[in-house]
């Protein structure tokens, strides 16, 4: 089943057919028009944070949304907040650690996801359970949350990823599947959709899926904005927050709506799209322990320049998301640093 090719917004298109109205009734349109908020949202080409695209469904008369997409991997997201080029931006959760390391204050106000990833191996290599992984070649996007993922899948399983395997960058995402179906790698972690492309090769699978998601952590993206915003325009962060409760909401009831939100994106054929889907789960819930993982992970890696762990759970923004929901910050992903040193681990499931 595949959904239309017309993007969402194109109805906004349709504005150009105002220079056929006359002077005296283009004038209150165009009044109205430009007192309407523009929210720029940047996106990447991930299929687990792709319901922003139904954003301009739910966010309101009050609001125009310009969607900028920036490639595959969260960096150049990152770099456009830090800039200035747009107000909102959805990735993964390893993007916080590398902006507080680096000085940018941007906050995460709402989840958007889990999962979205999988370790992918090939069957002629001896690789049926993680612990096989041990020895092999690997292959991930570097600096990317992908590699932080499969770093701490391999410390958890036993296996030091610095000397126990080979992890090679793979440049861009589709280097992925191609140096796994060639033989050059073993197995590889990267996101959706490549990981079902790949699988949906012979001879190569998901390795272990259930298990590599117990191993990490439930949620994995959200949607960042900067602390400035969050000061001087509460109300519209919360209008942004009730908008991503309201596409979450709409694909997970909607199968049809979600693929036909990806099929517009993403060049491939509906089976691969519903494998991608299959492995995805749109969720508001942001666990603070896995920020805390992440930025552990990161700087002893030497991905950033500073350890910035402790000092998440100040950059972390429950309150509205709470005040929008009516769910406690506990019930939301919300851990203490010290109590995740002392064990304790977010309530959502």
């Amino acid at each position: 089943m595949t959904g239309p090719r017309v993007a969402l917004g194109r109805r906004a298109a349709l504005a150009t057919g105002a220079g056929l109205l006359t002077g005296a009734l283009a004038t209150p349109h165009v009044a109205r028009a430009q007192a309407r908020r523009e929210l720029r949202i940047a996106d990447t080409t991930a299929i687990h944070e792709m319901p922003v695209y139904a954003f301009p469904e739910y966010i309101g008369p009050q609001y125009t949304i310009r969607q900028i997409n920036l490639g595959a991997a969260g960096t150049s997201i990152l770099a456009a907040m830090m800039n200035g080029m747009c107000d909102v931006m959805s990735t993964a959760n390893s993007y916080l650690v590398t902006a507080r390391a680096e000085g940018a204050r941007l906050v995460p106000v709402c989840g958007v996801a889990g999962k979205g990833q999988a370790i992918v191996s090939r069957d002629d290599r001896g690789i049926r359970t993680l612990e096989d992984l041990r020895g092999k070649k690997l292959v991930t996007k570097r600096l990317t949350s992908s590699h932080v993922m499969l770093q701490t899948t391999l410390k958890a399983v036993g296996i030091d990823p610095l000397k126990d395997v080979e992890i090679t960058d793979i440049g861009q995402p589709a280097g992925f599947n191609l140096m796994l179906e060639r033989g050059q790698a073993d197995a590889g972690q990267l996101w959706e959709p490549f990981v079902s492309i790949a699988a949906a090769r012979p001879g190569l699978r998901k390795l272990e899926l259930d298990r590599f998601f117990a191993l990490n952590w439930r949620t994995h993206s959200s949607l960042f904005v900067t602390q400035k915003m969050v000061d001087e325009q509460p109300g519209v962060i919360r209008d942004l927050i009730t908008a991503n409760i309201k596409t979450i909401q709409a694909v997970r009831a909607d199968r049809a709506k979600y693929l036909a939100i990806v099929t517009n994106r993403v060049g491939q054929p509906p089976e691969i799209l519903n494998a991608a889907i299959d492995n995805c789960d749109p969720r508001v819930e942001m666990d603070a322990t896995a920020f805390y993982r992440m930025a552990e992970e990161m700087f002893a890696l030497g991905m950033v320049r500073n350890d910035v762990a402790a000092d998440l759970e100040n950059h972390i923004n429950y309150q509205l998301l709470s005040e929008v929901t009516g769910r406690t910050p506990a019930e939301l992903g919300y851990v203490s640093y010290a109590d995740y040193k002392a064990g304790k681990r977010a309530l959502i499931t």
